[in-house]
């Protein structure tokens, strides 16, 4: 039966938009958390090497629909689904993160940018929280949990902020990031590594498909499992290092990341139609 659950519908294009679009809010933070030590003068490339991400992201996930010059439909039930919801809000996101990006052209003034900056983030946080409800199904119960939504945006707080502080390093080489934003940064990495083996691992015998996706994870993908927890490991340890290896962190984590979301969807168990069809 188990066997049956692993032919699982292409998630491939889930995994990578899933993966990278917080990772791209989690740049802008990073970006954001280094900007009293780096100043743009024209166009600011650090944060279009982000927007660069995000869009890839945005391009990945259309991969996923039959047909994707169909995708602004989407928009249509804002009011009723978080799907459409995580579409305006990564839009916005991305609109914002552009515009941000190009102020230093228009002007000259730090204050206003950041607030602009600091107003994408935000946006693009409540964005992953989205992402999350969206897969929070009833006819998917491992992905019926809180854990499913705390997910998302803590690989951009963790991972993303990663990437934000290793893209500011490449454009301002004096850029420096204080001793607590990196203490903050590992604690929610190792959370992150944590919370993806609750996730995966959680107990609830009177589920069956419960039940198989435990199986899953522990035995046919536990592979992906011992990589995540690898991977977080590894960045930690670079971290630990100081200097330099701090900002290449972010190569195991977003390692992580991906193993963390493959495992999310091939673990997945739908539930089994019992009744009596009428």
């Amino acid at each position: 039966m188990i066997q049956e659950m692993e032919k699982s519908e292409e998630y491939g294009s889930l995994v990578g938009f899933t993966a990278l679009a917080p990772i791209a809010v989690g740049g802008l933070v990073g970006l954001l958390v280094a900007s009293s030590s780096r100043q743009a003068a024209g166009i600011d490339w650090a944060a279009i090497v982000v927007l660069v991400t995000g869009l890839l992201a945005l391009v990945i996930s259309l991969f996923h629909l039959g047909r994707p010059w169909r995708a602004p439909l989407a928009l249509m039930r804002l009011a009723s689904s978080w799907l459409s919801r995580e579409v305006i809000l990564f839009g916005l996101f991305l609109l914002i993160l552009g515009s941000y990006a190009i102020l230093p052209l228009l002007t000259q003034g730090n204050l206003g940018r950041y607030f602009v900056g600091l107003a994408g983030a935000t946006i693009g946080l409540v964005g992953t929280v989205a992402t999350g409800a969206t897969y929070r199904l009833h006819a998917r119960p491992s992905w019926d949990q809180w854990l499913t939504i705390v997910s998302f945006p803590l690989g951009a707080l963790s991972t993303g902020s990663l990437f934000g502080f290793f893209v500011a390093r490449q454009f301002a080489a004096t850029a420096r990031i204080s001793v607590y934003a990196w203490a903050g940064i590992a604690l929610l990495v190792m959370l992150s590594a944590i919370v993806t083996w609750l996730r995966s691992t959680a107990r609830h015998p009177d589920i069956m498909e419960t039940r198989l996706s435990r199986q899953l994870a522990v035995g046919s993908y536990l592979w992906l499992l011992i990589v995540r927890i690898v991977a977080v490991g590894a960045a930690l340890v670079l971290i630990g290092m100081g200097g330099e290896a701090m900002f290449y962190a972010w190569i195991p984590a977003l390692l992580g990341e991906f193993a963390d979301r493959v495992l999310f969807f091939k673990t997945v168990v739908p539930v089994t139609f019992r009744g009596r069809y009428l």
